[in-house]
């Protein structure tokens, strides 16, 4: 699945949209419709709202033998897991990440991302 981050303000849709390399997300078939269509995290179905969900970024996926954009969206909690255990894993396995600092860019951006997910919402 080839994987697109678009950057968007998250003051003006009051979602945050992270720009972060791609992380594992569930098989888009294995989603109800709800959580493909961003209304349920794509992890734990928890209900979201626009104030408290986190953009996982665009991703170019195939529909019907078609290239469609799909915008996943998960609750902080969920997010944040995810987007840790994936920084957590680049760190190991990345030869600049986990012999120094500074980590490279996808080593920041996915450490980055999860902080950011941690934060509590603005109200």
């Amino acid at each position: 699945m080839g994987d697109i981050t678009v950057p968007l303000s998250g003051r003006e849709s009051g979602s945050e949209t992270l720009q972060v390399p791609p992380i594992d997300l569930p098989d888009l078939g294995s989603l109800a419709e709800d959580q493909v269509c961003g209304r349920r995290c794509v992890w734990c179905a928890a209900s979201l709202n626009n104030s408290e969900a986190v953009d996982l970024g665009a991703r170019q996926v195939d529909a019907h033998g078609s290239g469609a954009r799909w915008f996943p969206r998960g609750c902080r909690p969920c997010a944040y897991t995810h987007l840790s255990e994936a920084s957590q894993m680049h760190r190991k396995a990345c030869k600049v990440c986990s012999t120094s600092l500074p980590w490279c860019r996808k080593g920041q951006a996915l450490f980055g991302a999860a902080m950011r997910a941690s934060r509590p919402v603005r109200r």
